[in-house]
């Protein structure tokens, strides 16, 4: 159907509903919610240069003020904070993090640079377990504490030979970040990121009543775990964290998605946006890339044509996924944002998988962006 069809945009959003209601329906989480613009920038007479967006829709026991614990789509904001301070010189892509952090400052460690954390091929383990050794001893959590332990954790491969998703090495860009501008994390993200986006619908620290609940965790002596960080190692570090432990609307989210596909401006130089975007793993594994890529790109931060949720049309797609049922995805050249946010974690991490949900909403939208 044509963009310029009367008809476009509500034979769209209700076909996106019934979506969402079905996945409800069949047990995928108890609240979904979405939010779509078509065309941002494309200067189509049905949107102009702002797109046609949406109204935000929802299913379940979400409403359009629904905040969402994002999990690892966290890393998107982590990403451009960090971004923000290379803009401003106080980092280099390219420089030993050893630098800044002890820990990396001898042995195979001190070849690893910001550029390898930012694309997962730092040689960091996909997960840093000191929080549960924190728990299991009893000590409680102590932050400087865990993140002298996080800095000590191995590396499993020799930096810049392999792609391993890492949510250890967004942790430790955090570190990095603080030690260099001396600034709690959280006011760093809100100073560099937050405070520049148009909505107050994206938060490190939610209100409870406003919150979707994740899981429901005694075993940990959480209960059911809302308006608290899910992720284990975020929680250990106070929260808002470098891997995970940022909230949104489905409009929040979609706001930063269009400044995202905007290039982040007021954020980042063109150039450095631009790089953002660029698949980064050719040129960093090089003679490594055949056998250790993961069967999509990286730009920094950014997953570039993950097909199995952002669908066969998705080529040129960017984005993030979180583990708690959450996406959001970003294509420049198709003039598209989807935010797209669940709780499939609540009651329980068992209970389903969003990535069915996320590819057949992708490929709807998609299939009118033609």
């Amino acid at each position: 159907m044509s963009p310029s069809h009367p008809h476009f945009a509500t034979e769209l959003r209700n076909r996106l509903q019934r979506l969402l209601e079905a996945s409800v329906r069949d047990g995928v989480a108890p609240a979904v919610a979405c939010a779509v613009v078509l065309h941002q920038g494309s200067g189509n007479d049905s949107g102009g240069a702002g797109g046609i967006e949406l109204p935000v829709l929802t299913a379940g026991q979400a409403t359009h003020g629904t905040f969402f614990d994002l999990a690892s789509v966290t890393k998107l904001f982590t990403t451009a904070t960090v971004l923000a301070l290379v803009n401003d010189g106080r980092l280099a892509l390219d420089a030993p993090i050893g630098r800044h952090l002890r820990a990396y400052a001898a042995g195979e460690k001190s070849t690893v640079t910001l550029r390898h954390l930012l694309t997962h091929t730092s040689g960091l383990p996909a997960q840093w377990r000191g929080w549960h050794t924190a728990l299991s001893d009893g000590n409680g959590f102590r932050r400087t504490e865990l993140i002298a332990d996080l800095l000590t954790t191995p590396l499993t491969a020799p930096p810049g030979t392999r792609y391993e998703y890492s949510c250890a090495g967004f942790n430790t860009i955090m570190v990095l970040a603080e030690r260099v501008t001396k600034t709690p994390w959280a006011q760093l993200v809100k100073e560099r990121v937050l405070y520049q986006l148009p909505t107050h619908g994206i938060t490190g620290s939610p209100r409870i009543e406003q919150c979707a609940p994740t899981e429901y965790q005694p075993e940990l002596g959480r209960g059911l775990v809302r308006g608290i960080v899910h992720d284990e190692a975020a929680w250990s570090l106070a929260g808002l964290s470098g891997n995970a432990g940022m909230f949104a609307t489905a409009d929040g989210l979609r706001v930063f998605g269009t400044v995202l596909l905007n290039g982040l401006p007021g954020i980042l130089s063109p150039g450095l946006a631009a790089e953002m975007w660029r698949d980064q793993l050719p040129g960093i594994l090089a003679e490594h890339f055949k056998v250790a890529g993961p069967g999509f790109g990286q730009g920094l931060g950014l997953r570039i044509n993950e097909q199995p949720w952002m669908g066969a049309a998705g080529t040129q797609a960017r984005g993030h996924t979180g583990f708690t049922g959450t996406s959001l995805l970003v294509d420049q050249e198709a003039g598209l944002v989807i935010s797209l946010l669940s709780n499939r974690v609540n009651p329980s991490r068992d209970c389903s998988d969003a990535t069915e949900l996320r590819q057949a909403v992708s490929e709807l939208v998609y299939s009118f962006a033609q």
